[in-house]
């Protein structure tokens, strides 16, 4: 199997859609991708999906393979995470606080009793 992996069809985090950045939304050439800033504004997160296909392939030993396009200039530092947490969950809420240090306060994400969340 050789497939690409597309963005997220939605927001990067549910609820902080606000403060997402688009890269490439006016460039047809390329597939937008929506991100969120993130490490004081020094980075962006941004959110894939996978077709079942894809799914299957990985549980089935297939393995991710990542291409940065540096342009012939430096390769920045990347991560690449895999994360089933609902946004709305304590977990998600410690690694993003974790992960970010966010230049806004997330506090738009309700737990699923439909508290805000202030545990940022």
């Amino acid at each position: 199997m050789f497939d690409f992996v597309e963005p997220h069809s939605g927001p990067v985090v549910v609820g902080l859609e606000k403060f997402e950045t688009v890269y490439a939304k006016d460039q047809p050439q390329y597939r937008p991708l929506r991100t969120l800033p993130a490490r004081n504004g020094t980075s962006a997160i941004s959110r894939f999906h996978f077709t079942d296909a894809q799914r299957k392939a990985i549980a089935d030993g297939a393995d991710l393979y990542l291409e940065l396009l540096h342009f012939g200039g430096p390769l920045a530092p990347s991560l690449m995470m895999i994360m089933s947490e609902p946004a709305d969950t304590d977990d998600f809420r410690l690694w993003w606080k974790a992960q970010t240090n966010a230049p806004y306060q997330p506090d738009t994400i309700k737990q699923s009793d439909g508290r805000a969340a202030s545990e940022f």
